[in-house]
């Protein structure tokens, strides 16, 4: 199979589904968080944004982006599509709305299982990085 270029998002649709989206605050900041920060591990955003440990922020995230993404629903999809395509299991992560997996310099995810990290590391997508603004 032909491998895709991740859907790059529309800043501004992006922004507009973000402030139409039905999101509690906690989830909120969540994403303006990951959006300054630009890299993170599930484990860094509980203990920096003091959220508890259940839900999952990780579950978390991909709740807000389903709610982001009824706003933006073609690029949702093509977002999804991508997602399964560069999973490892065949298997769409939500998440992908906002970041996705981070890479060492040899191109291997930095993961557990593929012990080149403790945790799985993210990083936002360049378009929604907002740490220099």
């Amino acid at each position: 199979m032909e491998s895709i270029s991740r859907p790059i998002t529309n800043l501004e649709e992006f922004e507009n589904a973000l402030k139409k989206a039905d999101l509690e605050d906690v989830d909120r900041e969540l994403i303006d968080y990951i959006r300054f920060i630009g890299t993170f591990t599930q484990p860094i955003l509980t203990k920096d944004l003091n959220i508890k440990a259940k839900p999952p922020i990780l579950s978390r995230l991909c709740e807000a982006c389903r709610k982001i993404g009824e706003y933006m629903p073609e690029h949702f999809e093509l977002v999804r599509e991508w997602s399964k395509q560069v999973s490892n299991e065949g298997v769409r992560w939500d998440g992908d709305l906002i970041c996705s997996s981070a890479f060492n310099i040899d191109g291997e995810r930095l993961a557990p299982e593929a012990k080149t990290a403790l945790f799985h590391n993210f990083a936002v997508h360049r378009e929604l990085f907002k740490g220099f603004d």
